[in-house]
């Protein structure tokens, strides 16, 4: 059952603690022509909830950009967390994380409720009849529309997803499901869980989350390509030579289900960059075809397992790689012949997502030192864009390297964080920042060379190749030494 906050035994279970009044105050003040939401959080207690989603739905309901009824349904499996005792739980947690006490922190938090239920072994038709029972006593319009957000462990989507479907409540056309990563472990994989989803949905229902693609910064690479004509007819194997994409991490790897880097970061949030960089021009903003160029770039993306580096930090004992590094082809008509490296670890020298775009040399004797243009988008922690060139030295016949510098910090407009983008998307029925079932089957496609190759390696009197050594590399360096073995002539690792 739904546990009550401490009320007194007539107050309904799902009334709010605050007075009438001023619950209408508040409704008054955000926007009346939204639709009535259920946000139905699955993994109520779990780390996500914890770090970015209840902080996320705050920030929006703060100035107004939730819809004017909604509540959100915290389904979690302890028996004894009761609404009162939830809510308590969320408000510490957000004063812990900098917010203060206020008339709208109290105001959000009535909007909370529990639900005990065990996603694993629970019956829906019951959690089912909860969810009616809480759209009657919050006075919720049928007409609502209802998220069922998984915020749970991979083993608990099979479940969740037949249990919600097969007890209809993924009929409702105003349904939505959101799955995080990751979506599968393999491409087979990833084709069961969306057979399993579109049994019960349609696609138009399904948001596949990848937060990386609520960053600001990943979202203004398609601005960056596309809206400025500067960069249009540059932007191709005549005048680029290489592309280094690098997402480090300093952090250590700190739980036992960790997959390895490749599975945890590529075929996800690095193929996510590598699309946005790549892809040609989509028709329209439209959702769809955004992600109609994404798919058509992931079907000529091609992973060579002899030109994938693994590594593991020193003080790392057993488990899967820490580290990879890769060359990767693209076999279109655009990008042929322009390598392009990939690389991701833990326990590196410092933590940073780039896009680093060399451009060739220019063919010219008059300037024999100078160095090709290079381009660095760099997404996180300093988030801004520099582009080196050359220029003469004051009093001087020799050239220098300088840099036209942008910061994301020169704007007056806060960032927001990427949670926030996306819980408003996926209320307003937004699918373009998020993962289409066949874009998530080409993701793992392209990575799957290497993953089988990886499962059937053999020794050969005990030798292997370089690619398929498992390289260790000290603790707080750029990684590898190894990785420079799949580098083209000429091209070498930008320093961490």
């Amino acid at each position: 059952m739904l546990k009550p906050s401490d009320t007194t035994p007539k107050t309904p279970v799902f009334a709010l603690s605050s007075p009438a009044e001023s619950t209408k105050a508040q409704e008054a003040s955000l926007p009346p022509s939204q639709k009535d939401l259920i946000f139905t959080l699955l993994g109520g207690l779990s780390n996500l909830a914890s770090l970015k989603l209840f902080p996320a739905l705050y920030q929006l309901y703060k100035p107004g950009k939730l819809p004017s009824n909604f509540a959100i349904l915290a389904v979690d499996r302890n028996p004894e967390m009761t609404s009162g005792s939830f809510r308590a739980w969320v408000r510490q947690d957000l004063l812990d994380k900098g917010e203060i006490e206020s008339p709208k922190l109290e105001s959000f938090l009535n909007r909370i409720f529990s639900c005990g239920f065990d996603l694993q072994t629970g019956n829906y038709a019951s959690l089912k009849s909860q969810i009616g029972e809480l759209e009657q006593e919050q006075g919720i319009s049928p007409d609502r529309t209802i998220v069922y957000y998984l915020a749970v462990w991979p083993v608990l989507f099979e479940p969740s997803i037949k249990g919600l479907g097969q007890a209809g409540l993924m009929a409702d056309t105003t349904a939505r499901i959101v799955v995080e990563k990751p979506f599968g472990n393999s491409q087979g994989s990833a084709k069961a869980l969306n057979s399993l989803l579109s049994s019960y949905c349609s696609e138009e229902q399904i948001y596949r989350i990848d937060h990386w693609l609520g960053k600001e910064t990943v979202q203004n690479l398609l601005a960056f390509r596309f809206a400025n004509g500067v960069l249009e007819p540059l932007w191709n194997r005549q005048f680029i030579d290489s592309i280094e994409i690098t997402a480090a991490e300093t952090v250590l790897v700190g739980s036992r289900d960790y997959v390895g880097a490749l599975m945890d970061m590529v075929p996800n949030h690095l193929w996510q960059l590598v699309c946005h960089i790549l892809m040609e021009p989509p028709n329209s903003l439209n959702a769809d075809d955004i992600r109609d160029e994404k798919v058509k770039l992931l079907r000529v993306l091609t992973a060579d397992p002899k030109y994938a580096i693994r590594g593991v930090y020193d003080t790392y004992s057993g488990g899967p790689e820490t580290y990879i590094a890769l060359k990767l082809g693209v076999n279109n008509y655009r990008w042929a012949g322009v390598p392009v490296y990939v690389r991701t670890g833990k326990g590196l020298k410092r933590k940073v997502t780039q896009i680093v775009v060399n451009f060739k040399r220019i063919p010219s004797t008059l300037f024999p030192t100078a160095q090709p243009n290079c381009l660095v988008l760099e997404l996180q922690p300093k988030e801004g864009i520099s582009l080196s060139w050359q220029v003469k030295v004051p009093g001087e016949s020799t050239i220098r390297e300088q840099s036209l510098d942008f910061s994301y910090r020169s704007f007056q407009e806060p960032i927001p964080e990427a949670y926030e983008r996306l819980l408003a998307d996926i209320i307003a029925g937004d699918r373009t920042l998020f993962t289409r079932g066949d874009e998530a089957e080409a993701q793992w496609a392209v990575v799957m060379p290497i993953l089988n190759h990886w499962q059937s390696i053999v020794t050969n009197n005990g030798n292997l190749s370089e690619s398929d050594i498992v390289h260790q590399y000290p603790l707080g360096s750029d990684g590898p030494a190894a990785a420079e073995t799949i580098l083209e002539n000429g091209h070498q690792w930008r320093s961490l």
